[in-house]
This record gives structure tokens, C-alpha cells and sequence, in this order.
């Protein structure tokens, strides 16, 4: 608007949101769906997001969390293309994800010191560039409890440092998630903790998106448990425009991975359930219809057909339709 002045602040945050959108829509074109294919063994993202995310989101997220971290979060979905933003030392922000999510080589004994650890956290005049690097440093060290602690609370939205706009939090948010999970050694209740912080009522709806990604990502390293399925089937359950969708790609690639064809076709159909409810946020339901392709059913085609046919049928979810329907 005229006379509107234009922070570094406002000009992230517009690019953040941007990138959610961005990877809602690859997550819907398929990214996803190729990265479930078995032929195609893929690296923990580092997302997801996300798209979205990222998720990496994606690997969104967690939505993972890998592509969807990085296009979810990579769901980056503001304003501006957010990926050719460049950091303070030139390097292109999708690059930085996307080498996030390399695992690096852990190594044994190695402890976050529980100073350095908070100082990344605290306020103070450090730009997000450099909290960022220094939460890349802890990555293979194990956190104290003390530094767990704080982390889930920050992760819970409690005590973000002033005068730092949504997108950067939310990228913090992020990256510190992405640290807690290369913990060595891994931190054994880490997924039940983060389960609790993705539900509590303070908790910004981008960084419980990011939380599903992560749990993706924690399902793919350590294995099935009980505490993120049931933490990824409640996201399903929720209203917001993205987290369900994320959560249904996490089921869908574990479910898949570990072979469990009986819970795979639960998440299907749930997928199926959303796709042709006209009331299901766009971003999800273009998720959801791409998830229920996967299973090939009769109905699912015909719910195809039907939306690629319909002139009221917004573009991104007919482009998914009509390869549904093929």
C-alpha cells in the first residue's frame, strides 16, 4: 500500500509464505509421489519442506522433513521467489536447505556446549544468518537437558527473540529441529516431546507443519513408533490448511517403506475422503488427491475425471486430476 514501508523483517516473512504455496503445489504435481517410489531410494531430505514448508513440507515435510522439507519449508511459499534469496554470505537459501539435509558424519562424545547452545536462542543483535551457522555447528552434537528444554520451548513459540519477523523464526524453527534430530546419540524420547510441542495451543501453525516433516524424517532414520504414527494421524485430523496434507505424506511414505500395505490403504482412503470433500483446504485436498492416485482404485479415478472435467475445478488441482485419471 502507499506510504507502507518495506523491512528486511516483512520482505522474508512475504517469501516465506510464499514458499509454503510453492511447495503445496510441487508436493501436488507429484514430487512426492516420485520420491515414494521404491526404484528410487531417496536421502533424508531436509526439509520436506513442507512445500510444504520446503521438507521439506519438504523432502513441505515431515513433511521430512528431504524434498518436501526443502520445498515446503522449502514449502517457502512468500512473495518473492524465497529460494533465490541469498544468505549474508551469498549462498542461495534453497542450496543451504537442500545441503541441510545431507546428514554430516556424526561423531561419538561430542557435547553442545549448553552456553553456545542458548545463545543461538537468546535476543540479542545476531542476525538469523548467524544463528543459523551456529545451529548448523551443533548438528552430530548431543544437546544437554537443559538445551533440549529450551529447545522445545522455543519450538512451542515461548520466548523468540524480539524484533525477529515469522520467516525467520520459522526457519530457525527449522534448523534447530534438523539439529535435535542429528543428535549423536539420538535423543531416545525425542519424537513423544515433539509430538506434545506440535499440539500445544501456542505452537505456530508453520512450525507444527515443520514437526510432522521432522517426524517423518526421525520415522524414515530410527524406524517405526508408536508415538509418530499416533502424532501424524492427529495431524490428519486438524483444520489447518497444510498440516493434514503434510502428515498424509509421511504415513504414506513410511507406511509404504516399512511395506505395511494394511495401514497404507488406511491412508489412502483417508487421502480419498479429503480429496472429494469440496471443503477441504485446497493446498490438502490437492495433497490428499494425489496420495489416493497412488492406490489406483475405480473410485478414485472417476473422482479424477470429474474434477479435471469441472470448469470450477481450480488449475493446480486439475493438472493433478487429470494424471489421476490417466
Amino acid at each position: 500500500m502507499s506510504g507502507s514501508t518495506s523491512t528486511p523483517e516483512t520482505q522474508r516473512s512475504r517469501m516465506f509464505s510464499l514458499a509454503c504455496g510453492i511447495m503445496a503445489l510441487a508436493t501436488a504435481l507429484g514430487v512426492w509421489v516420485a520420491l515414494h517410489d521404491e526404484k528410487k531410494p531417496e536421502a533424508s531430505r531436509e526439509t520436506e519442506t513442507y512445500t510444504g514448508r520446503g521438507q521439506s513440507l519438504p523432502k513441505v515435510g515431515h513433511v521430512g522433513s528431504e524434498v518436501v522439507s526443502d520445498i515446503v519449508r522449502n514449502r517457502v511459499g512468500d512473495g518473492e521467489e524465497f529460494n533465490d534469496v541469498p544468505n549474508s554470505d551469498g549462498q542461495n537459501r534453497n542450496e543451504a536447505r537442500i545441503a541441510n539435509n545431507k546428514q554430516p558424519q556424526l561423531i561419538p562424545g561430542r557435547v553442545a556446549e549448553h552456553a553456545a547452545v542458548l545463545a543461538v536462542l537468546a535476543a540479542g543483535k545476531q542476525t538469523v544468518d548467524e544463528r543459523v551457522r551456529q545451529l548448523r555447528g551443533l548438528r552430530g552434537k548431543c544437546f544437554a537437558k537443559e538445551d533440549r528444554e529450551r529447545a522445545l520451548a522455543f519450538l512451542a513459540g515461548k520466548d523468540w527473540p524480539e524484533g525477529m519477523g515469522k520467516g525467520s523464526m520459522h526457519w530457525l524453527a527449522d534448523e534447530l529441529l534438523t539439529a535435535l534430530r542429528l543428535q549423536d546419540p539420538p535423543w531416545d524420547g525425542m519424537a513423544a516431546q515433539l509430538g506434545e510441542v506440535a499440539f500445544q495451543a501456542a505452537t505456530d501453525p508453520v512450525v507444527r507443519d515443520y514437526l510432522m516433516q521432522h517426524l517423518g524424517h526421525l520415522w524414515e532414520q530410527y524406524g517405526a513408533r508408536e508415538e509418530i504414527d499416533q502424532a501424524l494421524w492427529r495431524a490428519v485430523g486438524t483444520s489447518e490448511p497444510t498440516t493434514p496434507g503434510t502428515a498424509l505424506i509421511a504415513l504414506s511414505r513410511g507406511y509404504g517403506r516399512d511395506q505395511q500395505q494394511q495401514q497404507l490403504d488406511s491412508v489412502q482412503q483417508r487421502a480419498f475422503e479429503l480429496a472429494r470433500d469440496p471443503d477441504t483446504p485446497l493446498a490438502e485436498r490437492v495433497t490428499a488427491l494425489s496420495i489416493a492416485g497412488e492406490s489406483g482404485g475405480k473410485d478414485v479415478r472417476e473422482l479424477a475425471q470429474n474434477l479435471a472435467q469441472a470448469k470450477e475445478t481450480p488449475v493446480i488441482l486439475r493438472k493433478v486430476a487429470e494424471r489421476v485419471a490417466r
